[in-house]
C-alpha cells in the first residue's frame, strides 16, 4: 500500500505542470482513493486475484486499457512480472516505455550482512519522478504534498465521531503498531504502557489503526485496557480513514502504510524503525529525523539488514527494536505533539 501511495506525489505534480496530458493509472481498485480526485486522471482497478490474473487476465488488461485510449508512453513505476508482461504487449503495438530503477545494487550494498556502504539513497518518490523523467515528462514532486480533501466522506466521519466523546481542544494522536513484517513492529505488549504514560502526562484522545483479522484482535484487547481509546480499524472505509488522519495532531507508527499515509496527509508522524532504514529511501516524505526513532546504525552496526523488513534477524533477538524504551517514545510523542514535559 505504502509504495503505491508515495505515488500521488508525482501524479499531483504532473497533473500541475502537464494540465493538457491525460493519465490513465493502473492499480488495484482499493488503491484507486490515493489518485481519483487529481484532474485528467483515469483510474483503472485491476482486478489481478480474478479477471487479470495470470498471463490470460493480462491480455484481457491491456485489450481493456487499449479500448479506453491511444497510448504514447508506458511508464513502468514498479517494475514487477505483471508490469512487464503489459509493456511487452504495448511495445508489440508501438507503444514504447519507460521504466523505474529500483536501485538494487546499492540496496543491496546498504543491507548486506558484511561491507555495508552506507549512504542515503534516493527517496522512492524521487524514482517515480525520475522514470518520468525518462518518458519526456519532467516533474518536482512537492515536499509538502497532501492529499486533497476527501469531501464525499464528510457524513461518514461525522458519524462515526459522533459516536464517541471527543474534545477537539486536546491533542488527536493516531496510533498504528503494525505492519508487513515482525522485523519492523516495535513489540506489541509495550503500547499499555506507553498508553499509561501518555494519558498519565497529558489529555489525549488516542485513535487505534491497524489491518487484518488478528490485528483487529489486538487492538479490540487493548481498548478494553483503555476504554477512552478509540478503535479505527475496520470501522471507515479508505477515504474516510484518510480524511480522520489529516484532522490527527500526530501519527505514530512503525515503517509502515500508515506512516506514508499519514505523512502524505500533511501529519507530524513518529516513525519506530528496526530491521529496516530511512536510508533506503522509503522513509516519511516531506520529513525529517524528527519523525524517526531508531538505534543509530553506529551503535547496532547489522542495521539495516533488510530493505522490507522480511528478512530474518541475523543476530535473533530484534536488538533493533527491542532497544527502544516506553519512555524515549513517549517523551518523543509527545514532544511531537507539542506538550510541555515537566
Amino acid at each position: 500500500m505504502g509504495d503505491v501511495a508515495l505515488l500521488a506525489p508525482v501524479v499531483q505534480a504532473f497533473t500541475q505542470r502537464y494540465p493538457d496530458v491525460g493519465i490513465t493509472l493502473v492499480t488495484r481498485a482499493k488503491f484507486a482513493v490515493f489518485f481519483e480526485q487529481f484532474p485528467n486522471v483515469r483510474v483503472v482497478g485491476a482486478d489481478f486475484d480474478g479477471r487479470h490474473k495470470g498471463f490470460g487476465g493480462l491480455v484481457r488488461l491491456f485489450n481493456e486499457l487499449r479500448q479506453l485510449a491511444s497510448f504514447e508512453v508506458v511508464v513502468d513505476a514498479h517494475q514487477n512480472l505483471r508490469s512487464g508482461v503489459l509493456k511487452s504487449l504495448f511495445r508489440l503495438v508501438g507503444v514504447p516505455s519507460a521504466t523505474i530503477d529500483k536501485g538494487r545494487k546499492e540496496k543491496k550494498e546498504l543491507t548486506r550482512k558484511e561491507n555495508k556502504v552506507r549512504r542515503k539513497l534516493m527517496h522512492s518518490v524521487e524514482r517515480y519522478a525520475k522514470v518520468f523523467d525518462r518518458a519526456g515528462f519532467t516533474l518536482q514532486p512537492s515536499q509538502t504534498f497532501q492529499f486533497p480533501p476527501f469531501t464525499s466522506t464528510e457524513n461518514e466521519l461525522t458519524t462515526f465521531l459522533n459516536r464517541h466523546t471527543i474534545s477537539s481542544a486536546i491533542p488527536w494522536l493516531g496510533i498504528a503498531p503494525f505492519a508487513q513484517h515482525e522485523q519492523k513492529m516495535w513489540p506489541f505488549e509495550r503500547f499499555a504502557p506507553l498508553l499509561d504514560q501518555l494519558y498519565a502526562k497529558t489529555p489525549i484522545t488516542i485513535f487505534f489503526f491497524g489491518g487484518g483479522e488478528s490485528e483487529l484482535a489486538q487492538l479490540e484487547a487493548l481498548r478494553q485496557q483503555f476504554p477512552q481509546a478509540i478503535l479505527v480499524a475496520g470501522k471507515l472505509s479508505m477515504a474516510a480513514e484518510l480524511s480522520l488522519i489529516r484532522q490527527l495532531n500526530g501519527m505514530l507508527c512503525m515503517d509502515s502504510g500508515n506512516m506514508h499515509l499519514a505523512s502524505l496527509s500533511g501529519v507530524p508522524i513518529l516513525s519506530i524503525w528496526g530491521a529496516t532504514h530511512p536510508d533506503a529511501g522509503f522513509g516519511p516524505w516531506g520529513q525529517g529525523s524528527e519523525a524517526i526513532v531508531q538505534i543509530p546504525a553506529d551503535i547496532l552496526t547489522c542495521r539495516p539488514c533488510s530493505v522490507f523488513g522480511n528478512k530474518p534477524c541475523w543476530r535473533g533477538d530484534l536488538a533493533c527494536l527491542n532497544a527502544i524504551s516506553v519512555e524515549a517514545v513517549a517523551e518523543r510523542a509527545l514532544e511531537m505533539l507539542g506538550v510541555k514535559i515537566q
